[in-house]
């Protein structure tokens, strides 16, 4: 299978920091295209250093990341990166029509096939608050229109940084079966931090465990229930026991990392 993406001996350091704990330390770590792939650890792990390593929004000190070939920044210039975090950051003056089609108008010059807004608004269950603006819309209506423009220019790498934290269990879960329904037609390798183990096991193909201090791959847990996937399926003893495998390794992942610097001993 075709690598998206690939990670060699990477090891990042922030200024001021502790010289023997790098944020992230010898990452090692190969996503094949078109597969869902979250990230889980323990805070201060370094999830979300790495997707922004792999967004080439930061550098880092040692090692390789290439994206489909390329490095980080260069696929980020050709469009090729879509990125999502915990805040939705739409426009507040145009409508939610408006702020979906905006990546297609400001990036003309890509070459970029875009897909049409309404139908992206249409996957998330949308159309009808196309022409409403984003002050009219709840915080679970607001990461829909977010998810919706991330897949507008059609990424070949999606990163997502915690996009649904800060939603309701049942609002969570809804737009957990909408982010499927739409990586499932429009084959984007997506990388997903999270630090539910429920979501990491419903979206994924693998898990990527993490420890913290310094950041490192603990262990990569392959998710096997089949696709597409929907509730009958999640709810099922295998699904029990995936998670049961998961929380299991974070516990060990936890053990593995040194102790934070802050922890009061008993």
């Amino acid at each position: 299978m075709t690598a998206g993406i690939e990670v060699r001996g990477l090891t990042k350091r922030h200024p001021g920091a502790r010289p023997d704990r790098p944020a992230l330390q010898d990452i090692d770590l190969e996503i094949p295209h078109r597969r869902f792939v979250s990230l889980i650890g323990p805070s201060g792990c370094g999830k979300s250093t790495l997707l922004r390593i792999l967004a080439g929004l930061e550098g880092h000190d040692a090692g390789s990341v290439s994206l489909l070939g390329e490095s980080p920044r260069r696929a980020s210039r050709r469009k090729a990166i879509g990125l999502v975090s915990q805040t939705p950051a739409l426009l507040p003056w145009l409508t939610v029509r408006a702020n979906v089609a905006l990546p297609g108008k400001v990036n003309r010059r890509s070459g970029k096939e875009v897909d049409p807004p309404d139908e992206l608004l249409r996957a998330v269950g949308l159309e009808d608050a196309a022409d409403q603006y984003p002050h009219q819309l709840s915080g679970g209506m607001l990461q829909r229109v977010a998810v919706a423009r991330a897949f507008a220019l059609r990424p070949d790498v999606l990163l997502m940084d915690e996009p649904f934290s800060a939603l309701d269990e049942f609002t969570r879960e809804a737009l957990q079966y909408q982010l499927l329904g739409l990586w499932q037609r429009r084959a984007t390798t997506v990388v997903f931090v999270t630090h539910s183990v429920r979501e990491a096991v419903v979206l994924s193909d693998e898990i990527v465990v993490m420890s913290a201090r310094p950041g490192r791959v603990h262990e990569v847990l392959d998710v096997d229930l089949p696709r597409p996937r929907d509730k009958d399926i999640v709810k099922g003893p295998h699904m029990h026991d995936l998670e049961d495998r998961v929380r299991a390794s974070l516990q060990r992942a936890w053990k593995a990392g040194a102790a934070p610097d802050d922890l009061v001993p008993l």
